[in-house]
């Protein structure tokens, strides 16, 4: 067997288009890298289901998966053999050259042809698989094994279920060959400079920027960005890529901004409220937020699975499909708070049963208040579409939802310690900063991203039934406070006017 040792690979060859000190890091210094979060860890994963189920559109294939991913030798070798031998179709086929390493998703003869298919979970094609089908196409062609057509397989978002996945129909093929043919020409180019950097003794010196989170958050942003305080340019609303302009410029602390004539007013108000350390208040916006109010209120949050691949008829990639609800609701301004809720027991497809209670928690009149709530209002659009026949009583509810954002959102309210953030994850925190029983750091689920990775963990039954009862606790809790929280917000503005 050869020495097929390799210092660069895909991932490796992006990380290097994306920043020269971020393919460094990880090659020496992986230690200073930021672990992934549980979302992250799950949107990985989603890719590795939605590459396995790709491989039924080129059925029959010979899988050349390594059993090592510290040793590719026998994927590689394996995959010659097995092309000389004319197989059809290849899984995971391994190709080197000049110790770069490419795994392709899929290697397919179709008649005369050789087609190379990279899958992808998203929906379209984006740049950067662009770049790493440049890459392959380019290990391949010095290999003089160059692919006819190149592909990029990814979702159709326009695919809806039926009773069973039609795989054809989930998956699109869009023939990238001609834009690959282009880019591959700089891959040689780009390679040599990627090897002559990693042979250095120093850690490149690349100043921060946008490219730190694009096309990926980079993992050693933490590292690169120790230098910068907190608050800084980067936190203020709306700030955009005009923030590193203020940085080249040396203005990045608040105190370096306070007379900057550039800002917008809100920004303004936000450098003035922390370098004060004072609330901003507007009342009379306040006031007239809370005057369009009606009784009964409810407080109301969403929970929702957005899989890539549609667990229920009548759904398509990617959609958000309510599983779950909290509802805090006030019949009258004296009455008893009470609190109601659903989650899902994922027998079957959650939409009909939420639908008709969501219809009967909700009442008739009174305002629905949701924080942010055009998320909400597009779940309850999409719940009429796969309920037609309660249709109208889900559509009525749209016109009540008043959205607890806006004061916070337009300034009427505003903390130094939201630092320009109005999301509920600042404004309660800072309204409540020793009110244990509305902290999240005490809930094991603690944020959106991990609620809806665990709500899918349980809809595609992936959980052992200990773990699942105790992960269905710890979504209740985390839901129940969302719109605690919201009761409690609300309970605040109305003590400031």
């Amino acid at each position: 067997m050869g020495n097929y040792r390799h210092k660069l690979s895909k991932s490796a060859y992006i990380s290097g288009k994306q920043c020269l000190k971020r393919l460094y890091l990880q090659k020496k210094y992986r230690h200073l890298a930021s672990a992934p979060t549980a979302t992250q860890e799950a949107i990985m994963q989603q890719g590795t289901t939605v590459g396995e189920l790709a491989q039924a559109y080129f059925p029959g294939g010979v899988d050349c998966t390594p059993e090592s991913y510290y040793d590719f030798g026998p994927s590689i070798e394996q995959t010659q053999v097995f092309i000389s031998d004319g197989k059809q179709t290849l899984y995971e086929a391994s190709f080197f050259h000049d110790q770069v390493l490419a795994a392709l998703d899929i290697w397919h003869r179709e008649g005369e042809e050789v087609w190379a298919i990279e899958v992808k979970s998203s929906t379209s094609v984006k740049e950067y698989h662009l770049d790493d089908a440049a890459l392959q196409y380019w290990i391949m062609e010095q290999l003089e094994q160059a692919p006819n057509r190149f592909f990029i397989m990814h979702l159709n978002n326009q695919y809806v279920r039926g009773k069973a996945l039609d795989i054809k129909q989930l998956f699109t093929l869009t023939d990238i060959t001609e834009l690959v043919k282009e880019k591959r020409t700089e891959v040689g180019k780009n390679l040599q400079s990627y090897k002559a950097v990693l042979a250095q003794a120093e850690i490149p010196e690349v100043p921060i920027g946008p490219h730190c989170g694009d096309p990926f958050a980079c993992e050693f942003i933490n590292h690169c960005w120790q230098h910068i305080p907190s608050p800084s340019v980067f936190d203020l609303s709306r700030i955009g890529t005009k923030a590193y302009r203020f940085y080249e410029e040396g203005k990045v602390s608040y105190e370096d901004l306070k007379e900057e004539s550039e800002l917008s007013g809100n920004q303004k108000l936000q450098v003035r409220s922390y370098l004060k350390n004072e609330v901003q208040l507007k009342p009379e916006g306040i006031k007239q937020f809370l005057g369009k109010l009606e009784y009964p209120l409810y407080f109301f949050d969403f929970e929702t699975i957005n899989p890539a691949i549609p667990l229920y008829e009548g759904s398509k990639p990617y959609e958000q499909i309510g599983v779950q609800y909290s509802l805090h609701w006030l019949e009258n301004e004296k009455a008893e708070l009470k609190h109601l809720e659903f989650l899902s027991e994922f027998q079957s497809d959650p939409r009909p049963e939420l639908a008709e209670q969501l219809i009967k928690d909700l009442g008739s009149s009174g305002s629905i208040i949701a924080y942010n709530m055009s998320f909400e209002q597009r779940v309850i659009k999409s719940l009429a579409e796969s309920n037609p026949e309660i249709a109208p009583q889900l559509l009525a509810l749209l016109p009540r939802f008043k959205d607890l954002i806006i004061p916070f959102s337009k300034k009427y309210y505003y903390h130094p310690k939201m630092h320009g953030s109005a999301s509920i994850k600042a404004v309660l925190p800072a309204l409540f900063p020793h009110d244990s029983d509305l902290s999240y750091d005490s809930l094991t689920v603690s944020e959106g991203g991990t609620a809806s990775t665990l709500l899918q963990a349980v809809a595609e039954n992936t959980l052992d039934p200990k773990t699942k009862a105790q992960v269905r606790q710890d979504l209740l809790a985390y839901c129940k406070l969302d719109t605690l929280a919201m009761v409690k917000i609300w309970e605040k503005l109305r003590e400031v006017v």
